[in-house]
């Protein structure tokens, strides 16, 4: 009976990890032929918007221009350069950036992103608290990189949760596959995603956002950067109940990390 009940245990998480591996393998296809597409289309708007730009501060800087008008030029120049931000985001997304790896005390690098993003949280009202693990080994990480997926986390979080509520963030030892490793929870009391939408959140483009309020190419380019990295990132939500986003990241030696990145800037 207990042989019967173990083999019942092992095809199940047989199961669930071959489908977790198909979802990823979807997942990096839709990554590299969006990327391919965003990398054409936003080095074709760049050009024409950067004469835009250019253009505009040069008129600017007459000083025969009336007040309504150097009104509308500003508003101009202030949509263009927000427009000019978009691209850069697509460009982001498509470019795959060769990691920059270096030994990193993965509680100071969150512990940093925290601290950025402290007085924004306090705006908001919004508790925002990290607790980290004094046994965890130096990871061999691109610092940058992980910085911009620990802090685009803690932002969703803040858009996601009102005045009164909190954002836990965790970093604890951690096991996946035999592999040894840093699990980092990102947990807030916000409003949640709806179940028809957690199966698209990391897709190119998506976001539940409205209109100006982001280009959806946060979550894709985090997922993006804990792949390169060798992690998994996953999400369990609750409507109206809130949100945990969990990172893994393995642990590996210099000699593992500089075998492994063979990932080129295209």
């Amino acid at each position: 009976k207990n042989f019967l009940i173990m083999s019942q245990a092992l095809q199940e998480r047989e199961k669930q990890q071959k489908a977790e591996s198909e979802i990823r393998l979807i997942q990096s296809e839709k990554q590299a032929s969006v990327g391919k597409l965003a990398a054409g289309v936003a080095h074709e708007i760049n050009n024409p918007l950067t004469a835009v730009l250019t253009f505009t501060h040069l008129i600017l800087r007459r000083d025969d221009l009336d007040d309504e008008v150097r009104s509308d030029l500003e508003t101009v120049a202030a949509q263009t350069e927000r427009v000019r931000n978009i691209v850069k985001s697509l460009l982001d997304f498509s470019r795959q950036t060769a990691l920059s790896t270096e030994p990193t005390d993965v509680n100071q690098l969150i512990e940093q992103s925290v601290k950025l993003m402290e007085n924004q949280a306090l705006m908001k009202g919004v508790d925002l608290k990290f607790k980290g693990d004094n046994t965890l080994p130096l990871f061999m990480l691109d610092r940058n990189q992980c910085s911009s997926v620990f802090i685009n986390m803690i932002i969703n979080a803040l858009d996601a949760t009102s005045s009164g509520g909190k954002i836990d963030i965790e970093a604890k030892k951690s096991t996946l596959n035999d592999k040894s490793g840093v699990e980092i929870l990102f947990s807030d009391t916000g409003s949640g995603i709806l179940q028809e939408h957690i199966s698209r959140i990391f897709d190119p483009f998506f976001t539940t956002k409205e209109v100006g309020a982001g280009t959806g190419l946060g979550l894709s380019v985090s997922a993006g950067i804990i792949q390169r990295h060798g992690g998994t990132i996953k999400v369990y939500s609750k409507p109206d109940v809130g949100t945990i986003f969990t990172i893994w990241l393995p642990h590996k030696s210099s000699d593992e990390a500089a075998k492994s990145d063979t990932h080129k800037e295209v």
